[in-house]
């Protein structure tokens, strides 16, 4: 049975997501200046450059074995089905640059730059609320965000911003890729059941 929305996943344009993330990147980048530690200076890893990249992949893995342990509740998967209705139209290229530039971005603004200000609960909890949508049915993306959120904070009092960084690419990079597979493999289907009935 699948669940209607009261918002349908209306296609989103790759072009417009990664000028709000530039939007953030630019805020970012601003904000670390006018702190006085500089942008380049806070965005170093706090350990070697290899065990913060280790750290980032590593985590980046765990979080997606988590994610789909909860694809076997059903919310999630209508989560999942409502997302892959956003990315329907994207390229594999708008894929990777979304994954990429939203990492990059949202951790430089969230992590470097707020959570040593705010905390790292706070700073997990305001990344939640930046994937709230207008359905009460979608409650599981914050929900999911908030965890998410918890750990690239944690790896990023560790090992620093890299590993924050690359752990959110690596998410977002295998959700977006395998969203994109789900509308290819549904499109699919759908085209070879209307040849079949037509």
């Amino acid at each position: 049975m699948t669940t209607s929305f009261t918002v349908d996943p209306a296609p989103i344009r790759a072009t417009a997501l990664l000028h709000q993330e530039g939007i953030l990147a630019v805020v970012a980048a601003v904000g670390l200046f006018f702190r006085g530690q500089g942008p380049m200076t806070a965005l170093l890893p706090r350990t070697s450059w290899i065990e913060s990249l280790g750290a980032g992949v590593i985590t980046g893995g765990a979080a997606l074995v988590l994610m789909g342990i909860l694809l076997l509740v059903p919310v999630v998967r209508d989560l999942e089905r409502w997302q892959a209705g956003m990315v329907q139209n994207w390229t594999m290229l708008d894929a990777v640059a979304v994954a990429v530039f939203s990492g990059l971005a949202e951790e430089a603004l969230i992590r470097a730059l707020l959570q040593p200000w705010i905390g790292l609960v706070a700073a997990a909890v305001l990344f939640a609320l930046l994937h709230i949508v207008p359905d009460r049915r979608l409650w599981a993306w914050p929900v999911i965000a908030l965890v998410l959120g918890l750990m690239f904070g944690l790896i990023f009092e560790r090992w620093g911003y890299p590993a924050a960084a690359l752990a959110h690419i690596v998410v977002n990079m295998v959700s977006l890729l395998r969203l994109r597979r789900k509308v290819s493999v549904t499109s699919t289907a759908g085209s070879d059941s209307g040849s079949a009935d037509g």
